[in-house]
């Protein structure tokens, strides 16, 4: 939960500056672009977190291969996380930053757990119904949770709409033990 709320942190003071600067859209396309390189797992990864490097070495080494292929703003924000060492979180930080930007575009996310790989058509219902209720542009994922055995649940915001059929099985268990006869 920390790391979140530091990676909250820095995306905060990210999306501020490039809302400023005019440069949301093409940093986010940049943070986005970098972050498997960047990555913990990668060669470039291990190298800047490598205690063996001076941090002098790191940083111009950074700066000689952003210089020109990113916005400065991402270049420097970029340099503060590895002077930091916050480089470990830059994909959280990314993620934080994406959701930042897509508030700011009126776009709300959207998550739908399934039993099974739900279809296109299917999909799209939910889509258009998500984008109804919330009166928003819906960027929805998917994933598949066998656990669930049937029906689907759905995270919007703070809401969840649980139509899974434990949920379902378990509701009417509640109702038929209040019954008496």
């Amino acid at each position: 939960m920390r790391q979140t709320t530091v990676a909250a942190r820095y995306a905060v003071a990210l999306f501020a500056v490039t809302e400023k600067r005019g440069e949301t859209v093409r940093a986010l396309a940049d943070m986005n672009g970098l972050a498997t390189v960047l990555a913990p797992h990668s060669a470039v990864g291990r190298q800047l977190a490598s205690p063996q490097l001076r941090l002098q070495d790191k940083r111009a080494a950074l700066e000689a291969v952003l210089r020109g292929r990113v916005a400065p703003t991402v270049a420097v924000f970029i340099d503060l996380l590895l002077r930091k060492k916050r480089l470990r979180q830059f994909e959280t930080i990314v993620s934080e930053f994406e959701a930042l930007v897509e508030r700011a575009q009126g776009i709300q996310r959207a998550q739908v757990v399934s039993a099974v790989p739900l279809l296109a058509d299917e999909s799209t219902k939910l889509l258009t119904v998500l984008e109804n209720y919330t009166k928003k542009k819906v960027k929805l994922t998917t994933s598949v949770e066998a656990e669930l055995l049937g029906g689907a649940l759905v995270r919007i915001g703070d809401r969840v709409v649980d139509r899974s059929v434990r949920t379902l099985l378990e509701s009417i268990e509640h109702q038929l033990l209040e019954v008496s006869v």
